[in-house]
């Protein structure tokens, strides 16, 4: 029988439709806002967005719009910031070699008349400012409005460690595509990962030669350029065609009116795209110009530059803004106006008007040591009490000594109890010796024609007793402080730094792509060494009941690197009253001013001077302790265009912050509800991992690339500062393993391959012990003399299964070379 439905005749029921009156409902606002953008500020309701229709809210918001203006005017007017705001900078960076970055360049000047090649208008326009005397000529300002100007700069290559120095500092960037090869090759996709590893700017995607594209397939090419635009820069809709005159001019009034992203680790720190700089031989002053951005800037703090190092500073001038319309109401016109500088650039102009907003005292001047230097001699020694001296008095043992010997010359005799235990062994050997001289008379006695194999019993002999004399040798140690460095020198110590740098060294890459291998399927586990004893080759390593639950001094047994270090009591407290001193510091961001640098690099003056810069220069104002080396560890991600190896404490590049420096990281898994993290031998992909390096403190947030060498051709892997904290530990984690030789009952096996002396056994019989299957277990005796062990575990045995036994040790990354310009003293 088949199923039964209803089906509606002619005079089905018909529902009123819904009228919401005045008020529509969320569906009909949503379809009428179709197609409107939402702003990067607070998210605004969905009625919001709509369209409005009435005029008089318009008038309304309009009205709303001028007040706020006013009152943000006013607002900086308070607290004595300039009426104009700094540049907009905005760069052009090139997505392929076919692109043509010098001719959006010029598209861009050319309806303010400016020649790019000289720095000079052609025609008296006083919209166009530009830095004619300034002796950096790799950017161009000019003013779109009375209240809008933008600082033009132009990224002629497509290196990264170019791109990387123009997206640090840039508000705008314009990528440039070329429509004859609008498909992004990989260069174009690592240069977006870059972007977006350093916080995203506001970008527009210019498209060039789209009109060589035929008419019918334009909007498709468009269509498919902006998808991909869209997919790396989801919230920046802005992709624009620019062949004419008019498409530039759209571009202009986009750079114009749009809403520049404020990226949060840059706007942090005061920082400076210097315009202009100069040098002053008699006091071996640099001066750097250009304008504040960012924070507030005081005298206090110390400058970085990158590729120069950090400076002191001397005082901070407010001058003359170049690139301003008309006077600024914050030039002090009070200030005395004969104050010149005679510098090794150029005099100073004489219509400049200077004013010091800040100097400060030597003394009240953050430091420029980096890091401590140890005294040896100055290590803590815990002096015996009066109770300790009585008691050791009390146990003192008597000594027959030669007569007429004194107290000091006692003491270089041993005890009794080892005189007679010496004396045994002397007669014990006296007592081997006449044995052997009695079998040596009867061998003499034999015939000539044994005498060869004779001589091959000796030799045997000879061998075996080597064997009993190296085994001896390790014989008679039951505790750490018997091993002596003389021992750990005939072990094959695989951890030792210098070892594993000369095997990364001979080891090509596909031997250490097969050792990444093994780590991913068979991870820590290590083959025990058969000619030295465990308990010398892993004297260092410990046993732990539970990684995440089981204490571990934070202090024990510390690095001579670690008193190079500076430690804070509060990080967290410390980072906020050094941002807090800032806050009431006389330079504020947007004023044009000159910073005297004490010692400041005469290299950048004849760099800027001699031959025209590829890149800007950047000077940023460092917090208090932000010079000073600690331990660092950042979150990073091995990017998946790089297919080769890292191993730790390989050596790499980084990019951090506005810091750039070679380094050897370490690596680790982070846990978050643990005190210890596990050490990681390689930089696995897709694996959220921990750096750990001696470095420069940063406050976060700062974001991280990492490169392989100082050209960064490949890029390696991103990520950001997680913390500061030299008390984390990471321990590096061994994985001793043995096989099930024979099974006593249910829960009771032998156990073999684990360790080859029944000492060792021993050394590590606590330890506790697990299978690959699940049961837990421990040690309970050894069996016999070459390593063999009964262990008891919680359940039945499978004659198959693998028995682990795990130790820990702690692992610290390597010291800052030498010759770095991270180490500095005083």
């Amino acid at each position: 029988m088949s199923e039964h439905r209803h089906r509606s005749g002619d005079l089905h029921q018909q529902n009123k439709g819904f009228k919401g009156g005045k008020h529509d409902s969320k569906g009909a606002i949503k379809r009428r806002a179709q197609g409107k953008i939402e702003t990067n500020g607070a998210r605004q309701s969905i009625k919001n967005l709509a369209i409005v229709n009435n005029k008089d809210a318009m008038r309304q918001k309009h009205q709303k719009l001028v007040k706020s203006k006013k009152n943000e005017l006013l607002e900086r007017k308070r607290l004595g910031l300039p009426d104009q705001v700094a540049p907009r900078v905005v760069t052009i960076i090139k997505l392929s070699e076919s692109c043509n970055t010098k001719k959006v360049k010029e598209m861009l000047l050319q309806k303010f008349k400016l020649n790019i090649n000289t720095g000079e208008m052609e025609m008296d326009n006083e919209e166009t400012l530009n830095n004619k005397n300034n002796n950096n000529d790799n950017f161009t300002t000019i003013s779109l409005t009375s209240k809008v100007r933008m600082m033009l700069l132009e990224c002629q290559t497509m290196a990264y460690d170019q791109v990387i120095e123009f997206c640090k500092l840039s508000d705008i960037i314009l990528f440039v595509i070329d429509a004859n090869q609008a498909k992004l090759n990989s260069e174009a996709e690592r240069i977006f990962t870059i972007v977006k590893a350093q916080s995203v700017p506001t970008v527009i995607e210019i498209i060039q030669n789209l009109d060589q594209t035929p008419i019918k397939k334009r909007n498709e090419l468009k269509k498919s350029i902006q998808s991909v635009f869209h997919f790396h820069f989801p919230n920046e809709p802005k992709v624009l065609p620019m062949d004419t005159n008019d498409e530039c001019s759209q571009v202009l009034r986009y750079i114009e009116n749009i809403h520049v992203n404020e990226i949060i680790w840059r706007k942090v720190r005061p920082y400076m795209l210097i315009e202009k700089s100069s040098y002053i031989p008699e006091t071996k002053v640099v001066t750097i110009d250009g304008f504040i951005r960012g924070n507030n800037l005081s005298a206090k703090q110390i400058i970085h530059i990158p590729d120069y190092g950090d400076f002191q500073i001397e005082k901070i001038e407010l001058i003359d803004d170049p690139h301003i319309r008309k006077k600024s109401y914050y030039t002090n016109n009070n200030n005395n106006n004969s104050n010149n500088n005679n510098t090794g650039g150029g005099e100073m102009e004489q219509d400049k008007k200077i004013n010091i907003l800040d100097k400060v005292d030597q003394k009240d001047k953050d430091t420029l040591q980096t890091w401590n230097v140890p005294d040896p001699m100055d290590n803590e020694q815990a002096l015996p009490t009066a109770e300790e001296m009585k008691e050791i008095e009390a146990n003192k043992k008597k000594k027959l000594v030669p007569k007429g010997t004194s107290g000091y010359q006692s003491s270089w005799y041993l005890d009794n109890e080892s005189d007679e235990e010496e004396e045994n062994f002397e007669n014990e050997d006296l007592d081997m010796n006449q044995e052997e001289m009695g079998q040596d008379k009867e061998e003499e006695m034999g015939e000539e024609e044994e005498m060869g194999e004779e001589e091959e019993e000796e030799e045997e002999g000879q061998e075996e007793l080597e064997e009993v004399k190296e085994s001896n040798k390790w014989k008679g140690i039951k505790h750490k402080s018997q091993i002596t460095d003389e021992l750990l020198k005939d072990s094959d110590d695989e951890d030792d730094d210098e070892n594993k740098e000369e095997q990364s060294e001979d080891e090509d890459e596909d031997e250490r792509k097969q050792l990444q291998q093994d780590e991913i399927l068979y991870p820590d586990e290590v083959d025990t060494p058969g000619n030295v004893p465990s308990r010398i080759r892993f004297s260092k390593f410990r046993g732990l009941k539970s990684f995440r639950s089981s204490p571990w001094d934070v202090k024990e047994n510390l690095p001579i690197d670690y008193a190079k270090i500076f430690q804070f009591h509060s990080f967290n407290q410390s980072m906020r009253a050094s941002i807090a001193i800032l806050d009431n510091a006389p330079a504020k961001p947007d004023m044009y001013v000159r910073i005297h640098l004490v010692n400041g690099p005469k290299q950048l003056v004849e760099r800027n001077t001699t031959a025209i810069t590829t890149k800007p220069e950047v000077a940023v104002g460092l917090y208090r302790y932000e010079n000073k080396i600690s331990l660092l560890h950042f979150s990073v991600e091995k990017h998946k265009s790089y297919e080769e190896t890292v191993r730790s404490k390989e050596e790499v590049y980084f990019h951090f912050g506005w810091r750039k420096f070679s380094t050897s990281p370490i690596y680790s898994i982070s846990s978050p509800n643990c005190d210890k993290q596990k050490f990681e031998k390689f930089l696995l992909p897709a694996r959220n991992t921990m750096a750990t390096i001696y470095g420069p403190i940063t406050y976060p947030p700062a974001p991280l690339l990492i490169f392989n060498g100082k050209d960064c051709n490949e890029l390696v892997a991103t990520g950001y500062l997680s913390s500061v904290n030299p008390d984390r530990i990471i321990c590096k984690r061994i994985i001793l393993t043995g096989v099930i030789a024979k099974s006593i009952s249910k829960k009771f096996v032998t156990v073999k391959d684990m360790f080859y002396y029944p000492e060792d056994i021993n050394w590590f019989k606590k330890v506790e012990l697990y299978t690959k299957m699940g049961r837990v277990g421990h040690i309970k005796e050894p069996l016999g003399t070459h390593g063999r062990m009964k262990c008891q575990f919680d359940g039945t045995m499978n004659q198959q299964d693998t028995v682990c036994m795990n130790l820990y040790k702690r692992v610290y990354p390597k010291w800052i070379k030498d010759d770095s310009s991270l180490l500095k003293l005083e």
